[in-house]
This record gives C-alpha cells, sequence and structure tokens, in this order.
C-alpha cells in the first residue's frame, strides 16, 4: 500500500512538472487555420458523433502530431458535444496529459470571455471544466490529478472566482491539497 502511494505520488509530481514546462510555450486560440485544419476539427467533431471510439483515436493521434490543433478540437467539441468532450478529456489524460490540461485551460479561458456575453455557452464550458476535473480525480490516476491541480491552478490565476470553484469540485472529489499546492507558481 505505501509503495503504491510513493508511486502515485512520484507520477503525480513528474506529471506536473512536464505540465508546468509545456505551459511555458504559450497557445493562442485566435490564431489562424487553414482551411485544411478548419475542415479536421469538423471530421473530428462529427466523428465524435457517430463513432466515439473512432474519434478518440483520431483526437488521440492528432495530438501527438500536432497539439496546438488536438487544443482546438477540444474546446469545439467541448462547445458542440460537451459529454463527449469530457469523456475525451478524461481518457486523453492518460495519453497525452499536456494537451488534455492545455484543452482544459483554454476552456476555462473561452468561458471568461464568454460569460458575460453568451452565458448559456459559458455554463456549458464551466460544466465541462467541472465534470473533467472531476473524472479525472475519480480515476484515481496520479496524471489525472496532476492535470487536475494544474488546470485549477491556472484557471485561479485568470479567474479567481472559476479557479475557487474548480478547486472546491477537485476536493469533493478527492484531490489532496498537497496536488493543488504542489502545482501552484512559486513565487518568490
Amino acid at each position: 500500500m505505501a509503495i503504491r502511494k510513493i508511486r502515485f505520488t512520484i507520477i503525480s509530481f513528474l506529471t506536473l512538472a512536464l505540465l508546468l514546462l509545456g505551459f511555458s510555450a504559450g497557445f493562442s486560440m485566435a490564431q489562424e487555420l487553414t482551411e485544411s485544419e478548419e475542415e479536421l476539427i469538423e471530421h473530428i467533431i462529427n466523428v465524435f458523433d457517430s463513432e466515439p471510439e473512432l474519434g478518440m483515436k483520431l483526437l488521440e493521434d492528432l495530438a501527438e502530431e500536432n497539439p496546438e490543433l488536438a487544443v482546438l478540437v477540444i474546446v469545439e467539441l467541448a462547445k458542440e458535444a460537451p459529454d463527449k468532450a469530457v469523456i475525451a478529456i478524461v481518457n486523453l489524460v492518460e495519453i497525452n496529459p499536456s494537451v488534455a490540461a492545455r484543452g482544459l485551460v483554454a476552456i476555462g479561458e473561452l468561458f471568461t470571455e464568454l460569460a458575460e456575453t453568451q452565458p448559456e455557452l459559458a455554463a456549458t464550458l464551466k460544466a465541462v471544466l467541472s465534470q473533467s476535473i472531476t473524472g479525472m480525480v475519480e480515476s484515481g490516476s496520479g496524471r489525472g490529478a496532476g492535470v487536475a491541480a494544474v488546470v485549477v491552478n491556472s484557471c485561479k490565476q485568470s479567474n479567481p472566482e472559476l479557479g475557487e470553484f474548480l478547486e472546491e469540485e477537485a476536493i469533493a472529489a478527492g484531490l489532496e491539497r498537497f496536488y493543488l499546492l504542489a502545482a501552484s507558481p512559486i513565487i518568490p
């Protein structure tokens, strides 16, 4: 039992370190897409509707080949098929935690942008964030816990109210506070 806890903790901290390093690269949702990239995003979302397993495989492959485009797929999926987005994010955490985390952070940023102008869509995005974090924590995975902690702390920086809400959801789902502390930015 102790060995399992130690292994879980080591995996979680390594995941946190990788995620924090990955966020330093930056990401912009306002990037210009080519017509083929737009078609690919639309294709993957349509496949998720008819064949979720194949859609997940396409997303996994895209996350390896073009992480930025995979993040955009996650955001669009959250807007168009929220339930499928939650499943995709929770599954993607084990395969590519960095892309899953970046997708959730992008959803959080979009939520903040749309909260005043499109409250229904913003509520949907908030639900995707909440359910994804809960699903990752409840999975019992070190990677899931690490990603949840990083996303919560990132959202706290950009939108404290959303971050506090997500923190409460994560803790209620079983996330231990030391993961949240480990993922917080170091302030000199």
